[in-house]
């Protein structure tokens, strides 16, 4: 999909780069750990820089990548299961230095098991992304490859707990 009208990106962009400015300056700040005149200089640069480039160039491009409510469906167990799995992560580490766990296991899965990873439609390559971002977003697994050519999802794990 193309950008509408030149009149209609302005108004748009001019709200939206707003508020693209103050997320990109806040997510700095909350990344770097302190708040000192540095870091907040850093800040107010760093979402200039990007607000400009956003303003210059990504904003004249279209939309090439169609995000849809199901497309961000899969981060929200992701992220709601991010402390359990870090609490097993460090368990297993535990048992790893007391000498009583093993390394990890590479797994091949069906992609036609694994939702995100055969998306039809217009938001199949956001759905795609999204869906690998939030199956690698866990600290005790990642995926290795999605290879849609042969239908397969590999993932490492530390434990083979069958995700």
């Amino acid at each position: 999909m193309r950008a509408g009208p030149i009149s209609g990106i302005r108004r748009r962009s001019t709200r939206d780069g707003v508020a693209i400015w103050i997320a990109l300056a806040l997510t700095y700040m909350v990344f770097a750990g302190s708040v000192s005149v540095n870091e907040g200089m850093a800040a107010l640069g760093c979402a200039s820089l990007a607000t400009l480039w956003w303003w210059g160039v990504g904003r004249r491009g279209g939309i090439r990548f169609p995000l849809g409510g199901s497309s961000l469906r899969p981060l929200g167990p992701a992220i709601r299961d991010v402390p359990r799995q870090t609490a097993k992560v460090g368990i297993h580490l535990l048992k790893a230095v007391l000498g009583r766990a093993g390394g990890g296991a590479t797994r091949e899965r069906s992609a036609s098991e694994v939702s995100w990873a055969t998306p039809e439609g217009d938001t199949a390559p956001a759905t795609r992304a999204v869906g690998l971002l939030a199956a690698s977003l866990a600290p005790d697994s990642y995926v290795l490859t999605l290879d849609r050519e042969h239908g397969t999802v590999a993932m490492h794990a530390l434990e083979n707990d069958g995700r």
